[in-house]
Protein backbone atom coordinates (compact mmCIF):
# COMPACT_ATOMS: atom_id res chain seq x y z
CA UNK A 1 0.00 0.00 0.00
CA UNK A 2 1.50 3.46 -1.47
CA UNK A 3 2.04 6.62 1.27
CA UNK A 4 0.18 9.47 1.12
CA UNK A 5 1.53 12.77 2.12
CA UNK A 6 -0.17 14.32 5.03
CA UNK A 7 0.11 17.81 3.24
CA UNK A 8 -0.47 17.87 -0.41
CA UNK A 9 -2.41 13.58 -0.46
CA UNK A 10 0.48 12.89 -3.01
CA UNK A 11 2.26 9.51 -2.91
CA UNK A 12 5.11 9.57 -0.91
CA UNK A 13 8.51 7.92 -2.18
CA UNK A 14 10.92 6.07 0.05
CA UNK A 15 13.57 8.65 -1.00
CA UNK A 16 11.52 11.22 -0.42
CA UNK A 17 9.63 10.21 2.74
CA UNK A 18 10.01 12.04 6.01
CA UNK A 19 8.13 10.77 9.02
CA UNK A 20 7.25 13.17 11.91
CA UNK A 21 4.11 13.59 13.99
CA UNK A 22 3.02 10.12 13.04
CA UNK A 23 2.49 10.82 9.93
CA UNK A 24 4.52 10.48 6.40
CA UNK A 25 5.59 13.97 4.66
CA UNK A 26 7.15 14.93 1.77
CA UNK A 27 10.42 16.70 2.42
CA UNK A 28 8.97 19.83 0.37
CA UNK A 29 5.81 19.64 2.31
CA UNK A 30 7.05 19.77 5.46
CA UNK A 31 6.37 23.70 6.27
CA UNK A 32 5.03 26.04 8.89
CA UNK A 33 1.12 26.47 9.02
CA UNK A 34 1.70 29.94 9.45
CA UNK A 35 4.59 31.18 7.10
CA UNK A 36 4.97 28.26 4.65
CA UNK A 37 8.62 28.29 5.55
CA UNK A 38 10.56 24.37 4.93
CA UNK A 39 10.92 22.69 7.97
CA UNK A 40 13.40 19.98 8.92
CA UNK A 41 13.48 17.54 12.01
CA UNK A 42 16.00 19.93 13.79
CA UNK A 43 14.29 23.27 13.89
CA UNK A 44 10.49 22.00 13.76
CA UNK A 45 7.79 22.20 16.79
CA UNK A 46 4.78 19.92 16.71
CA UNK A 47 1.39 21.62 17.95
CA UNK A 48 -1.69 19.41 17.61
CA UNK A 49 0.26 17.10 15.45
CA UNK A 50 0.67 20.30 12.95
CA UNK A 51 4.77 21.68 12.12
CA UNK A 52 5.19 25.17 13.30
CA UNK A 53 8.40 27.60 13.36
CA UNK A 54 9.74 28.86 16.54
CA UNK A 55 8.72 32.32 15.58
CA UNK A 56 4.86 31.34 14.98
CA UNK A 57 4.92 28.27 17.23
CA UNK A 58 1.36 28.85 19.55
CA UNK A 59 2.10 29.61 23.17
CA UNK A 60 -0.66 29.69 26.06
CA UNK A 61 -0.82 33.47 27.39
CA UNK A 62 -2.60 34.62 30.87
CA UNK A 63 -6.02 35.63 30.20
CA UNK A 64 -6.72 39.77 31.20
CA UNK A 65 -9.44 40.01 34.34
CA UNK A 66 -11.52 43.15 34.81
CA UNK A 67 -10.16 44.83 38.12
CA UNK A 68 -13.97 45.53 39.45
CA UNK A 69 -14.98 46.06 43.04
CA UNK A 70 -16.57 42.88 42.31
CA UNK A 71 -13.27 40.90 41.92
CA UNK A 72 -11.23 42.91 44.89
CA UNK A 73 -13.87 41.83 47.22
CA UNK A 74 -13.84 38.09 46.29
CA UNK A 75 -9.84 38.45 46.04
CA UNK A 76 -9.85 40.03 49.83
CA UNK A 77 -12.90 37.15 51.11
CA UNK A 78 -10.53 33.86 49.95
CA UNK A 79 -7.05 35.61 51.33
CA UNK A 80 -9.30 35.89 54.65
CA UNK A 81 -10.61 32.23 54.56
CA UNK A 82 -7.13 31.23 53.97
CA UNK A 83 -6.13 33.12 57.29
CA UNK A 84 -9.24 31.34 59.09
CA UNK A 85 -7.93 28.07 57.96
CA UNK A 86 -4.19 28.51 58.64
CA UNK A 87 -4.86 29.82 62.33
CA UNK A 88 -7.41 27.24 62.92
CA UNK A 89 -4.66 24.57 61.96
CA UNK A 90 -2.13 25.66 63.59
CA UNK A 91 -4.62 26.30 66.91
CA UNK A 92 -5.27 22.69 66.47
CA UNK A 93 -1.30 21.59 66.35
CA UNK A 94 -0.72 23.60 69.06
CA UNK A 95 0.30 21.42 72.31
CA UNK A 96 1.20 18.35 70.29
CA UNK A 97 4.18 16.48 71.52
CA UNK A 98 7.31 17.29 69.64
CA UNK A 99 9.87 14.27 69.66
CA UNK A 100 13.43 15.23 70.73
CA UNK A 101 16.59 13.31 70.45
CA UNK A 102 16.70 11.63 73.70
CA UNK A 103 20.69 11.83 75.14
CA UNK A 104 22.23 12.51 78.83
CA UNK A 105 22.42 15.98 77.97
CA UNK A 106 18.45 16.54 77.74
CA UNK A 107 17.88 14.16 80.24
CA UNK A 108 20.19 16.61 82.50
CA UNK A 109 18.26 19.40 80.98
CA UNK A 110 14.99 18.01 81.46
CA UNK A 111 15.63 17.15 85.19
CA UNK A 112 17.04 20.83 85.82
CA UNK A 113 13.79 22.41 84.46
CA UNK A 114 11.91 20.23 86.52
CA UNK A 115 13.61 21.31 89.79
CA UNK A 116 13.15 24.97 88.71
CA UNK A 117 9.66 24.39 88.09
CA UNK A 118 8.73 22.54 91.59
CA UNK A 119 10.67 25.37 92.98
CA UNK A 120 8.41 27.92 90.98
CA UNK A 121 5.12 26.70 91.69
CA UNK A 122 5.63 25.76 95.32
CA UNK A 123 6.81 28.93 95.99
CA UNK A 124 9.92 28.30 97.82
CA UNK A 125 11.89 30.92 96.97
CA UNK A 126 9.60 33.15 98.00
CA UNK A 127 9.20 31.51 101.54
CA UNK A 128 13.09 31.45 101.54
CA UNK A 129 13.09 35.58 100.71
CA UNK A 130 9.96 35.73 103.65
CA UNK A 131 11.70 34.07 106.19
CA UNK A 132 14.73 36.04 105.87
CA UNK A 133 12.89 39.22 105.77
CA UNK A 134 11.74 38.15 109.47
CA UNK A 135 15.29 36.88 111.24
CA UNK A 136 16.02 39.54 113.31
CA UNK A 137 18.56 42.30 112.52
CA UNK A 138 22.04 41.75 114.71
CA UNK A 139 23.16 44.23 117.16
CA UNK A 140 25.80 46.72 115.71
CA UNK A 141 28.01 48.36 118.77
CA UNK A 142 28.10 51.65 118.75
CA UNK A 143 31.98 52.75 118.47
CA UNK A 144 31.57 55.94 119.02
CA UNK A 145 29.44 55.82 122.84
CA UNK A 146 32.54 57.10 125.21
CA UNK A 147 30.92 54.77 128.10
CA UNK A 148 31.64 51.80 126.24
CA UNK A 149 34.11 49.31 127.56
CA UNK A 150 37.50 48.98 125.40
CA UNK A 151 37.92 44.80 125.70
CA UNK A 152 41.35 44.28 127.10
CA UNK A 153 42.07 47.54 129.12
CA UNK A 154 42.85 45.83 132.34
CA UNK A 155 43.15 49.48 134.05
CA UNK A 156 39.15 49.56 134.01
CA UNK A 157 39.02 46.21 135.81
CA UNK A 158 38.29 46.13 139.95
CA UNK A 159 38.61 42.49 140.54
CA UNK A 160 37.48 43.48 143.98
CA UNK A 161 33.95 45.21 143.13
CA UNK A 162 33.37 43.42 139.68
CA UNK A 163 32.56 47.09 138.64
CA UNK A 164 33.37 48.52 135.23
CA UNK A 165 33.81 51.80 133.83
CA UNK A 166 30.14 53.03 132.70
CA UNK A 167 28.12 50.14 134.91
CA UNK A 168 26.42 50.34 137.73
CA UNK A 169 27.52 48.77 140.72
CA UNK A 170 26.89 45.68 142.21
CA UNK A 171 24.07 44.55 144.65
CA UNK A 172 24.28 44.12 147.99
CA UNK A 173 25.44 40.59 149.06
CA UNK A 174 26.89 39.89 145.66
CA UNK A 175 29.75 37.77 146.04
CA UNK A 176 33.38 38.53 143.50
CA UNK A 177 33.99 34.45 143.82
CA UNK A 178 31.10 32.51 144.86
CA UNK A 179 31.34 29.14 147.01
CA UNK A 180 31.67 26.24 144.46
CA UNK A 181 28.48 24.03 144.33
CA UNK A 182 28.68 20.59 146.09
CA UNK A 183 28.90 17.88 143.17
CA UNK A 184 26.20 15.03 143.83
CA UNK A 185 27.91 11.68 144.77
CA UNK A 186 29.07 9.49 141.67
CA UNK A 187 27.38 6.39 141.05
CA UNK A 188 28.88 3.27 141.79
CA UNK A 189 30.75 1.56 139.09
CA UNK A 190 29.09 -0.47 135.87
CA UNK A 191 30.63 -2.37 133.49
CA UNK A 192 30.36 -0.95 129.92
CA UNK A 193 27.53 -2.70 127.96
CA UNK A 194 29.20 -5.12 125.19
CA UNK A 195 27.75 -3.65 122.29
CA UNK A 196 26.21 -6.27 119.41
CA UNK A 197 28.26 -8.33 117.58
CA UNK A 198 28.19 -6.73 114.01
CA UNK A 199 25.80 -8.48 111.22
CA UNK A 200 27.30 -9.74 108.27
CA UNK A 201 26.93 -7.32 105.86
CA UNK A 202 25.18 -8.99 102.30
CA UNK A 203 26.64 -8.88 99.22
CA UNK A 204 26.01 -6.37 96.97
CA UNK A 205 27.14 -7.75 93.68
CA UNK A 206 27.86 -6.10 90.45
CA UNK A 207 28.58 -2.46 91.89
CA UNK A 208 28.27 0.87 89.11
CA UNK A 209 28.34 4.48 89.65
CA UNK A 210 25.58 6.82 87.82
CA UNK A 211 27.50 9.44 85.55
CA UNK A 212 23.89 11.08 84.96
CA UNK A 213 20.77 11.98 86.36
CA UNK A 214 18.08 9.47 84.66
CA UNK A 215 14.49 10.07 85.42
CA UNK A 216 12.28 7.13 85.40
CA UNK A 217 10.29 6.92 82.16
CA UNK A 218 8.06 4.01 83.20
CA UNK A 219 6.72 1.88 86.05
CA UNK A 220 9.09 -0.73 86.12
CA UNK A 221 12.23 1.87 86.11
CA UNK A 222 13.88 3.98 88.39
CA UNK A 223 15.27 7.04 89.11
CA UNK A 224 18.63 8.00 89.95
CA UNK A 225 21.15 10.90 90.62
CA UNK A 226 24.95 11.99 89.14
CA UNK A 227 27.00 9.73 91.94
CA UNK A 228 24.32 7.23 93.20
CA UNK A 229 25.85 3.49 93.82
CA UNK A 230 23.55 1.24 91.61
CA UNK A 231 24.12 -2.17 93.40
CA UNK A 232 23.02 -6.03 92.75
CA UNK A 233 23.52 -4.92 88.81
CA UNK A 234 22.45 -7.51 86.68
CA UNK A 235 22.93 -6.88 82.54
CA UNK A 236 19.78 -7.88 80.88
CA UNK A 237 20.49 -7.14 77.14
CA UNK A 238 23.06 -4.28 75.18
CA UNK A 239 21.93 -0.96 76.73
CA UNK A 240 19.59 -2.11 79.78
CA UNK A 241 20.38 -3.57 82.80
CA UNK A 242 18.60 -3.92 86.26
CA UNK A 243 19.81 -2.77 89.59
CA UNK A 244 19.10 -1.03 93.14
CA UNK A 245 19.80 2.20 93.91
CA UNK A 246 21.71 2.37 97.33
CA UNK A 247 20.54 5.41 98.34
CA UNK A 248 16.74 5.04 97.89
CA UNK A 249 16.31 1.17 97.90
CA UNK A 250 14.53 1.14 94.83
CA UNK A 251 15.07 -2.01 92.53
CA UNK A 252 13.72 -1.89 88.91
CA UNK A 253 15.47 -1.45 84.97
CA UNK A 254 17.65 1.34 84.59
CA UNK A 255 20.16 1.96 81.05
CA UNK A 256 23.36 0.69 81.30
CA UNK A 257 25.40 3.69 79.21
CA UNK A 258 24.03 6.03 82.12
CA UNK A 259 26.70 3.96 84.84
CA UNK A 260 30.16 2.77 84.87
CA UNK A 261 31.25 -0.35 86.85
CA UNK A 262 33.08 0.03 90.14
CA UNK A 263 33.96 -3.18 90.83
Amino acid sequence: MSKKCAKCTKTVYPTEELKCLDKVWHKACFKCESCGMTLNMKNYKGYEKLPYCNAHYPTSRPTQVADTPESRRIAENTKIQSQVKYHADFERQKGHKTSVADDPETARIRQNTAIQSNINYWGVKEQRDAMEGRRPNEAIDDVSNPGRRQPGSIADYDPMTQNRPGMTAAPPGYQAHPEPVRQPPQPAYQPPVQPPPPQVQKSKGLVCKAMYDYQAADSDEVSFMDGDLIIECTPVDAGWMTGRVERSGQYGMLPSNYVERIN
